[in-house]
């Protein structure tokens, strides 16, 4: 699923953001270039000593941290800490910018070219890039607020990196993908990152064991709001009111509860995802959630 939440900045990005790959960022010598660092957009990221949740959390950011980035591999970036130690965070909650390097650039409604057009760019319009799919996809913020989403495979950074992102969209290929190597800096700005754990117990009011969904789609929420991925949870108002910040270990990620449904009822939470197939993923999981002050 895309998830969505939008940060207050965003550093100047100089790696090309490709969440399907295992894309490595060289080393570069020339110290004038500019270093890969992107912002963390939610309260709390995990950060943890592998590309996936099934490892551990040895630490975290905090909104707005500066991440130092290594490489990419399926939607986790592989990134260098202050001491020195490599570890992995979740590509979704970290905002990147990048550029348009084609002529015209439809912007859609959804991820995929059966979404309506909703937008255009053009070549070397800057994009705020706020997630990205398993299909090359990218989430990036509109003029007006909103979100919509444009192939990858026509961004850059100013860098003006190169990867070959042709057999992303090949539906006869699941085998190994074409990268080429692009250059960066591996000197970390002042990243925040520390070996937190991952509840802060000064923000924490309780923690409960939920049963997760998900869902996706076009609506309004409960509470008027379009949902977003990566804030908006539906939830039971009797039992987690409206407007509560909430926690989600296992999604590294602060949520909203916004929205409700008929079908919510109790110890129960649905997640706004960013498209059904995701949703089909994630299916049912029994999870840990902390509700925030």
């Amino acid at each position: 699923m895309i998830k969505k939440l939008t940060s207050t900045a965003v550093a100047t990005l100089t790696i090309l953001t490709m969440m399907n790959t295992g894309a490595v960022f060289a080393d570069s010598k020339d110290a004038n270039e500019k270093e890969p660092v992107a912002l963390v957009n939610v309260e709390k990221l995990n950060i943890r000593s592998g590309p996936s949740t099934s490892y551990d959390i040895i630490g975290s950011f905090e909104k707005e941290d500066s991440v130092d980035l290594i490489s990419i591999k399926d939607g986790w970036y592989k990134i260098k800490l202050e001491d020195g130690k490599k570890a992995w965070t979740n590509g979704q909650y970290i905002t990147l910018d990048g550029e348009v390097t084609v002529d015209k650039l439809n912007v859609r409604k959804g991820p995929a070219i059966t979404y309506d057009i909703v937008d255009t760019k053009e070549k070397e319009d800057k994009v705020k890039i706020v997630n990205s799919d398993e299909n090359g996809w990218y989430e990036i913020e509109l003029s007006d607020g909103e979100t919509g989403f444009i192939c990858g495979k026509y961004i850059e950074t100013e860098a003006e990196n190169k990867h070959d992102y042709s057999d992303l969209y090949n539906t006869n290929k699941d085998t190994s993908r074409s990268t080429s190597s692009s250059k960066s800096s591996v000197k970390a700005k002042s990243t925040k990152a520390s070996t937190k754990s991952n509840k802060s117990s000064s923000n924490v009011v309780s923690t409960m064991t939920v049963s997760a969904t998900a869902y996706a789609g076009d609506s309004i929420t409960a509470t008027g709001t379009t949902p977003k991925v990566g804030r908006t949870i539906a939830v039971d108002p009797s039992i987690i009111p409206y407007g509560t910040r909430v926690y989600i270990p296992a999604l590294g990620g602060t949520y909203v509860a916004e929205d409700c449904g008929g079908g919510i009822k109790g110890n129960r939470i649905d997640i706004f995802m960013g498209s059904e197939s995701q949703c089909n993923s994630w299916g049912v999981r029994s999870i840990e959630i902390q509700i925030l002050k």
